[in-house]
């Protein structure tokens, strides 16, 4: 409450105001971390490509490893369940 014992209540141009400085900030800050995160070079870029494909393809490689196993456990789980019911 001000003196005159009303209370006081932010005008719509004072919230648009603080909305609009903190999207601003919000901005510059985004802007400040992607420049100091950016590759230096192209070369840094290929460097950075070529490393996240090689994570993803070893990635890969041990998912399909173990989809492989599985289905080698299972193929051998019902090859011996079937010479057992045939014994």
């Amino acid at each position: 409450m001000n003196r005159d014992g009303k209370e006081e209540v932010m005008s719509r141009a004072k919230v648009a105001f603080i909305a609009g400085c903190a999207a601003l900030a919000a901005g510059a800050a985004g802007w400040a971390v992607g420049t100091l995160c950016a590759p230096a070079s192209g070369k840094e870029m290929r460097r950075r490509l070529e490393w996240r494909a090689e994570e993803q393809w070893r990635t890969m490689s041990a998912a399909s490893e173990r989809m492989l196993k599985r289905a080698a456990a299972r193929a051998a789980a019902e090859l011996a369940h079937r010479t057992s019911a045939k014994a």
